[in-house]
């Protein structure tokens, strides 16, 4: 058999006691809300992450795809042609400065 007791409390106490627990009752509520928002961003976040996973792993496959398919000599190429260009652009570069060099001289001779 359950005892039941009864306390007086006087009607501030009572009103102060009802405004804490309804207060406790928000902040239960808003935490629950804020835990379910956060669930449900992060399950979209797991869905973006594997979205993306499975594009970069077939990109990675068409990268490699093309770089079978691609000549290799050719790269080589390209590459030879292009230090010539910048050789090419640094021999006129310094016969240009030599030549500046050589009439900045004769004008200080004068």
């Amino acid at each position: 058999m359950t005892e039941t007791r009864h306390i007086r409390l006087d009607y501030n106490d009572a009103l102060y006691s009802k405004k804490e627990l309804l207060s406790a009752e928000i902040s239960l509520l808003q935490t629950l809300r804020k835990i379910r928002a956060y669930k449900i961003l992060r399950r979209k976040e797991i869905a973006q992450k594997n979205k993306l996973k499975t594009l970069i792993s077939s990109l990675k496959f068409n990268i490699e795809s093309l770089q079978g398919i691609l000549p290799t000599k050719q790269k080589q190429g390209i590459k030879k042609v292009k230090e010539r260009i910048f050789k090419d652009a640094r021999k006129e570069f310094s016969e240009e400065l030599e030549d500046i060099k050589k009439k900045l001289e004769k004008l200080n001779r004068k």
